[in-house]
């Protein structure tokens, strides 16, 4: 399957984003550097999303991340 468009984004504090994946992400901060600290809303996990990008559909997918932890 290929992919719609994408651009880079800085995604908005309390903003519940659906990755490309499927899980949606609520966007909790949005760092200096223009990274997101986003919780997968089904189970708590929360990292460090670096270079989000969003595509035509409205869903997100990012470059990578890091600092993944569990929240609750």
């Amino acid at each position: 399957m290929s992919l719609s468009k994408s651009t880079k984004i800085t995604p908005e504090t309390g903003t519940i984003y659906l990755n490309h994946n499927g899980n949606e992400y609520l966007c909790t901060k949005v760092n200096e550097d223009g990274s997101a600290i986003m919780e997968r809303l089904k189970d708590g996990w929360t990292l460090t999303a670096h270079g989000v990008c969003q595509y035509e559909d409205g869903t997100i997918e990012w470059d990578y991340s890091t600092g993944g932890r569990w929240t609750r």
